[in-house]
């Protein structure tokens, strides 16, 4: 490091240490912001919270995210689809929570590797993932 640089780099620290602390009075505490508060003294705009209503068929697919078996098979000529613990048949309801609220989707149709589902008109045709 030069002689120049290392002088103004001292120079630097000087200046630092050379601030002088002082007491805030009660006036300035009074006017200015809370230290924690995450908006700093800016205004806080709230949102109001809009509800979306989905038609059966966009329902259906996000309810269909739900809707994982594990696999299929074949049992006495019918096919079933395999939840973890439960085997499902055609005609079978399953439950789903959605949104914390409840929702039933029918089991349609199975066949050896794709499904269909039904909530209300809509139909919606699935592969085994």
């Amino acid at each position: 490091m030069s002689a120049e640089a290392r002088a103004e780099s001292l120079e630097g620290i000087r200046a630092v240490l050379a601030n002088e602390v002082r007491p805030l009075g009660d006036e300035l505490i009074a006017e200015a912001p809370a230290p924690f508060v995450p908006d700093r003294g800016e205004t806080v705009v709230v949102e109001e919270e809009v509800e979306v209503v989905l038609t059966e068929e966009e329902l259906l697919a996000k309810l269909s995210k739900y809707v994982n078996p594990t696999g299929i098979f074949m049992f006495g000529g019918e096919f079933y689809l395999i939840f973890k613990e439960k085997k499902l048949k055609v005609g079978s309801e399953l439950g789903i929570t959605f949104n914390g609220a409840e929702y039933s989707v029918t089991i349609t149709e199975i066949t050896g590797s794709t499904y269909k589902i039904r909530r209300g008109d809509s139909e919606l045709q699935l592969k085994l993932k």
